[in-house]
């Protein structure tokens, strides 16, 4: 008898060893998010043969989801808004197909981002009610004002509650309230802090032990809420796209950490966040970002949705995913590198250049908000094309914005760079990009005095503030600057060129493309020193590469070209892998009119590029040798 007690008190005890071990262990959490996916459908990037993207994609994505899905317990999936515009597939379908492959998928609640209002809250609720037919999962944010708009009310809420085994989870959103959002009569409310604090204590007092802020405010708005607003433990983030390896770790005004995760866009990372909730105590755990690349494969009863929606869009927009207008012999990013005094872009630089041989207007400019994505190395297609300015809706066309062009003061142009200035570190999307021009800005100087004046040349010549310029910018840019921003120009006139178009046949006339940035943009502090503003350009030159001629040719061909200043030039050859064979030019040269010569005797027949380089102007064009 005595043995049989004695076992069965090691039983008991074991029992509620066990139970203690459990308790202890508390409750598992696994956070998954993605944001900015800005209806990429498809996957994109670099290509198979078969002009296949492989990166992103929600087909790809779903495949992490449903794997992580399968092995883990007590999962949340989110999405921290602008599920709309950038692809064909918004312009054919406006985002529906997205959410109801979200529900598909079981998306736990998606925020809504600024670029949901893009074409006016009437349409965000006809897509929600569409994408939502036979039902739904939470649409949140707390900053939005509905009163004017009170049918969106039917979807959107301020936050939504989850429950994993009686640990209550709270997840509000916002909505950045940028001045381009097309939401009137919605109200995007500024005192986001004080809306934060206020919903935070709102789901304290419902029991939430855990806190998320699914924010589209941006990280450095989601930073200042981390530190100000006590009770968020973590800041699932988007809008600026960035792609965070680690969470952001802010001590809020408790001493305790805030965690801010960003999963980069389009599908391409799903960010993975564990955490421990013990008696109430929330333990952050790890994180991973997991990237959706080309060893991911896609779902395949979705991707067979998503091949069925794309019969659709050719159907409408010609078969843009299977013709190649370029070649990219880099990939051309869309965004300023930080580390860099340099700050025009590859893409930048590329679409304002596309503007201005459209046009030739003496200048053209664009912002970064309105460029969309980077151009990946390799085949580019009309659809690739079309990502890169995807911002506007031509109701004639279903496509982008159109071209403007307009007069301007000199004067009045610097207020436009400065309104382009004045949002830095903040919101870069009005960070401007430019053609047929260059600047130097301090970002310490205060705002509305951060372009430094002298630097400003226009065709290399300095900027004279009473001389009119002729200058291209895309709807979208030319609302900006004289709405938002007050600059007056004359003579605008509205082209029936869409800015896609313009982009297209300028990539299918250079064929190959390897733009870098070029210096057009740099940052200075306030102890580098002031350049002259002398004149270097007194002829008034502009920089041109002209069609050789003739092409194709045996075996001499002659090219021509014109430098905008004195400086440091190149003229070089490459064979169609971008292998350098011949160095025609190499050397100072002053501005002026250059013809040089090719003799191509000794080289085989084949498709040849010659690019020429100076003082940051840069282009390359085609040749064909023939024997």
């Amino acid at each position: 008898m005595k043995k049989v007690n004695s076992f069965l008190i090691a039983v008991v005890i074991l029992i509620f060893s066990s139970v203690n071990l459990i308790i202890a262990q508390g409750t598992s959490i696994t956070i998954l998010h993605t944001n900015d996916s800005h209806s990429h459908l498809d996957a994109v990037g670099p290509k198979t043969c078969n002009l296949e993207g492989t990166l992103g994609g929600i087909a790809k994505a779903a495949s992490v989801i449903g794997m992580i899905k399968q092995s883990e317990t007590n999962v949340l999936t989110l999405h921290a808004g602008d599920f709309s515009v950038g692809d064909f597939f918004f312009n054919k379908y406006f985002g529906a197909p997205e959410l109801q492959i979200m529900k598909m998928i079981g998306f736990d609640a998606l925020t809504v981002g600024n670029h949901e209002f893009d074409l006016g809250p009437s349409t965000l609720n006809d897509v929600l009610t569409a994408g939502f037919a036979g039902g739904s999962f939470p649409v949140i944010s707390a900053n939005l004002d509905l009163t004017g708009y009170p049918a969106l009310s039917n979807f959107i809420q301020p936050y939504t509650i989850k429950n994993f085994g009686g640990v209550k989870v709270g997840i509000f959103g916002m909505t950045i309230p940028s001045p381009l959002s097309n939401a009137y009569p919605v109200i995007i409310r500024e005192d986001v802090a004080e809306i934060a604090y206020a919903t935070v204590v709102e789901l304290q007092s419902q029991g939430c032990n855990t806190i998320i802020f699914l924010s589209h405010l941006g990280s450095a708005i989601d930073e200042q809420i981390a530190a100000n607003v006590p009770g968020i433990n973590f800041i699932i983030g988007g809008h600026d796209h960035y792609a965070f390896a680690q969470p952001v770790v802010i001590m809020n005004p408790e001493s305790k950490p805030v965690y801010i995760c960003q999963a980069g866009s389009y599908y391409q990372n799903i960010g993975k966040l564990k955490f421990t909730v013990d008696n109430g105590i929330v333990t952050y755990d790890n994180y991973q970002l997991i990237p959706v690349n080309a060893g991911v494969p896609a779902v395949p009863e979705i991707k067979a949705v998503i091949d069925e929606l794309k019969l659709g869009i050719k159907a409408q927009f010609g078969d843009v995913y299977h013709t190649i207008d370029g070649f990219a012999l880099l990939d051309m990013n869309a965004d300023n590198q930080p580390s860099s005094r340099i700050k025009d872009t590859p893409m930048g630089n590329l679409v304002t250049d596309s503007y201005r041989n459209k046009t030739h207007t003496k200048i053209a400019i664009t912002a970064n908000g309105l460029i969309a994505e980077k151009i990946y190395r390799g085949a580019i297609t009309s659809a690739d094309i079309f990502r890169t300015v995807s911002y506007g809706y031509d109701t004639t066309t279903g496509l982008d914005f159109k071209l403007a062009t307009f007069d301007i003061l000199g004067s009045e142009l610097v207020k436009g760079l400065e309104v382009g200035l004045s949002m830095i570190g903040i919101d870069d999307d009005f960070f401007l990009q430019v053609s047929g021009m260059t600047f130097k800005y301090n970002p310490a100087n205060a705002v509305g005095e951060r372009v430094i004046l002298s630097s400003v040349k226009i065709n290399w010549m300095p900027l004279n503030p009473n001389k009119k310029y002729s200058v291209t910018v895309n709807e979208g840019l030319l609302g900006i600057l004289t709405s938002l921003g007050g600059v007056e120009v004359e003579n605008i006139n509205i082209l029936p060129v869409l800015e896609y178009k313009g982009l297209r046949d300028y990539v299918r006339k250079l064929r190959v493309l390897f733009y870098s940035p070029e210096g057009r943009i740099k940052e200075v502090n306030s102890g580098d020193a002031v350049e002259s503003s002398e004149e270097t350009n007194p002829q008034g030159y502009d920089y041109e590469l002209k069609d050789n001629y003739p092409n194709p040719f045996n075996p001499s061909t002659t090219i021509n070209y014109q430098l905008a200043a004195n400086g440091f030039t190149s003229l070089k050859i490459y064979d169609v892998l971008g292998k350098e064979v011949a160095t025609l030019i190499n050397e100072k040269q002053d501005a002026g009119t250059y013809s040089v010569q090719w003799n191509a005797s000794v080289y085989s027949s084949g498709v040849y590029f010659y690019k020429l380089q100076s003082n940051g102007f840069v282009q390359t064009k085609r040749m064909i040798l023939t024997k």
